[in-house]
């Protein structure tokens, strides 16, 4: 449940190897930088050539190694033939990563299956700057360069090579709109009408989810199961909790602290808004369930990460006060 960051750099870290790319799959139109939409150091970007590749199959990428990566730049590479990007939009694309030092490639998200979704908003402006200058103003269809000094690598963990990333441009439209809580007496209704998740517990109290067969609410939906008797949770606090995780589409379990045996700390600001929203205010000692639309879950789902909407069974062990 932790929140998923709208950062591309790191984004692409846990992207599979990229396999069965061959001249013969792709198409023979080839793309040159020396043209298109730029910002910052775009001049690395001449030796740029991209090639073939569609909305599902990533393209080829060449240029002359190493890439220098110590400013930021981006640059349009191959040209888009959609409508234009515009600023407050959310775009989706595909990626491809490559070694700046040899060219290799890295990983891609077409292998995933869907694009990523990247708000284009004041958040992502001020990460990105001359990304987001790029994006906004060019069309859908577009291939954008875009290359970073690389962040400094955690204590203990291997340094990542430098990247030069390609982004083609799938879509874009305006984002949907912001959920809301949804009030106890549309919760109430909801549930009278079978229209809620229900939990039925093994010998060792872990939980079993039954979905019902009707689209979720677009809101969060908050039911508390059981009311405890300790202390109100405030957002600025740290809880501890067990919880089982599953996606409301299929009802899969993608995580739970029952099955690792112990529950689960966290600052309850540090995690997706769902549960912040959903646990602020409930009492320890409570078990709630929490339906959470995608905007407030995991929007820029990565590999590993659940999406669209998700249904969640809380108890909450304790808590810690803020310091």
């Amino acid at each position: 449940m932790r929140k998923a960051v709208a950062i591309i750099l790191p984004l692409m870290l846990g992207l599979t190897a990229c396999g069965g790319l061959t001249t013969e799959s792709l198409t023979k139109e080839i793309y040159s930088a020396s043209a298109g939409r730029s910002a910052g150091a775009a001049g690395v970007f001449d030796s740029v050539t991209v090639s073939g590749g569609s909305d599902e199959e990533a393209p080829t990428v060449e240029f002359e190694s190493p890439l220098d990566t110590s400013a930021a730049a981006a640059k349009t590479v191959a040209e888009g033939e959609g409508e234009q990007i515009q600023e407050g939009q959310q775009i989706r694309v595909q990626l491809v990563a490559l070694n700046a030092e040899d060219g290799s490639v890295l990983g891609d998200t077409y292998s995933q299956g869907q694009p990523q979704v990247l708000p284009l908003d004041d958040a992502f402006k001020s990460e990105f700057p001359e990304l987001f200058e790029v994006l906004t103003g060019t069309k859908v269809g577009a291939q954008v360069a875009f290359v970073a000094p690389a962040p400094p690598a955690a204590e203990g963990a291997p340094e990542t090579p430098e990247q030069v990333l390609v982004l083609k441009v799938i879509s874009a439209e305006q984002p949907p709109p912001e959920p809301e809580v949804l009030s106890p007496e549309d919760v109430k209704g909801l549930d009278e009408e079978g229209r809620l998740p229900t939990f039925a517990f093994d010998d060792k109290g872990a939980p079993e989810v039954t979905i019902p067969d009707n689209d979720p609410s677009e809101d969060l939906v908050v039911k508390v199961l059981e009311e405890g008797d300790g202390e109100e949770i405030a957002e600025s606090d740290t809880i501890t909790a067990n919880y089982t995780g599953w996606t409301y589409a299929d009802g899969q379990k993608f995580d739970s602290s029952f099955d690792r045996g112990e529950p689960a700390s966290f600052p309850l600001n540090g995690v997706i808004t769902g549960w912040t929203k959903g646990l602020a205010g409930q009492k320890v000692g409570s078990k709630v369930m929490l339906v959470i639309p995608e905007p407030w879950a995991y929007p820029n789902a990565g590999q590993g990460q659940p999406s669209g909407t998700l249904v969640f069974y809380v108890e909450i062990v304790s808590k810690d006060a803020a310091k």
